[in-house]
């Protein structure tokens, strides 16, 4: 009898329970949607203080892991954060050197060739419309543009406009020498003293509650940052590829769409599509319609170069977002946070992800914190090298040939020729 009762309010506590942690993961989850919103809210008036900000988070994810490259050399940690910055100074500059020279022709040559560009661009828009069955369409040629500018009576009309925009303009301008000059210096100081910083926060969790904020705290890092750092990579490889292809079908500024097409891909998924399009676009402009098909060609090579090899590499853990979501997440940022919204939607989401699923699934369903991890952050095997591959295929062949053609053992015989005991 003894048992039975107690057996019985067992069988009936797991109901009970499992409404109270949905309860409590609900609210927990509630508690940071409004603590991300009072965020947002108080960002909109430090707004100019974003770009450096998020400059100096980017910066700390790349440099950091170089930095503890570094200190386990046995440097002090703040000449390990002096040599990764020199380091990627000496890479940017170096960037520079090689690039500039071209990107400034190509720039030039762009401004010579515009009203061309222009003229032709329009021609085949208006013969476009027309085959669609929208009507005849007359766009504005180039010297109608130029007349609609330099007249006279809208001369005041364009001056005001423009002073309008001075006040924006400077408000460029300081936020860009915020973000060139105070995000380094900002990121240097934190990398010098991170490890401080991370016992100083840990110090303020509840003692029960401090493993596991270190273990999701450590798995957030690894996953957004590697994120981050991998989508630099990804973004530079796109570029020289797509660049290089360009160059191959000799295709008109090839060097300045190229590199467009690479810091668009920092942006999932918009990066092959906008060096594809421009490509296309220039190619007809400026050729044929041949070298438009070429240029389609090296962005659906490049696409799919980046898709099969090199992100798989690259980025070996990611947070399973869905296309769908990732692209709503990108139109939702760009229209709440601008271009800084659209770059920060994906990052974000990913990790709202990781900390909703991690409460969801210990507070809820009652997974490990290795369950719960393990099935949002999904790790990639990288591709194996083409010469294993052809290693391999060899050495299936050789098997399958000593099956058909080779003599089996003699009785008696081990697997390798020996007596068998």
């Amino acid at each position: 009898m003894t048992v039975g009762i107690e057996d019985e309010p067992r069988e009936r506590r797991p109901l009970p329970d499992l409404i109270t942690r949905a309860g409590i993961t609900a609210w927990s989850l509630v508690g940071i949607i409004v603590f991300l919103g009072a965020l947002v809210w108080i960002a909109r008036w430090f707004r100019v203080l974003l770009a450096p900000v998020v400059l100096a988070v980017a910066l700390i994810f790349v440099l950091n892991p170089l930095v503890r490259r570094f200190v386990a050399l046995h440097l002090p940690r703040i000449v390990a954060a002096f040599v990764a910055f020199a380091v990627l100074a000496g890479i940017v500059v170096l960037l520079g050197f090689l690039v500039a020279p071209s990107i400034s022709d190509q720039a030039k040559s762009l401004g010579t060739d515009f009203p061309t560009i222009y003229e032709d661009s329009t021609a085949q828009i208006e013969d476009l419309i027309e085959r669609f069955g929208f009507g005849e369409v007359d766009l504005w040629s180039y010297e109608q543009l130029q007349d609609f500018v330099q007249d006279p009576d809208r001369q005041d009309q364009i001056l005001s406009a423009v002073w309008g925009k001075i006040g924006a303009v400077t408000s460029g301008i300081f936020e860009a020498i915020l973000v060139f000059f105070v995000a380094p210096v900002v990121a240097f100081y934190v990398l010098i003293d991170l490890p401080r910083v991370r016992e100083e926060a840990m110090g303020l969790v509840p003692q029960r509650h401090r493993a596991e904020v270190l273990y999701v705290s450590r798995r957030l890092g690894e996953s957004v940052g590697g994120f981050l750092r991998g989508q630099v990579l990804v973004a530079i490889i796109v570029g020289v590829l797509t660049s290089a292809g360009f160059w191959l079908i000799d295709l008109k500024f090839w060097l300045i769409i190229g590199m467009t097409a690479g810091f668009l891909n920092i942006i999932p998924f918009v990066g092959p599509w906008a060096g594809g399009a421009m490509g296309v676009l220039v190619g007809l402009v400026t050729a044929d319609v041949t070298t438009a098909f070429w240029a389609a060609m090296v962005a659906l090579v490049v696409q799919q170069i980046d898709n099969n090899f090199v992100s798989p590499t690259v980025l070996r853990a990611t947070v399973r977002l869905h296309p769908a979501v990732v692209i709503l997440v990108l139109i939702l940022g760009g229209a709440t946070g601008g271009l800084w919204g659209v770059l920060l939607a994906v990052p974000l989401t990913a990790s709202l992800k990781i900390l909703g699923g991690h409460l969801w699934r210990t507070r809820v369903l009652g997974s490990s914190w290795e369950e719960a991890i393990e099935s949002i952050i999904e790790e990639s095997e990288p591709p194996e090298p083409l010469l294993s591959q052809i290693r391999r295929a060899g050495a299936a062949h050789e098997h399958s040939t000593v099956e058909v053609g080779g003599s089996a053992p003699e009785p008696g015989e081990g697997p390798a020729g020996e007596d068998g005991g």
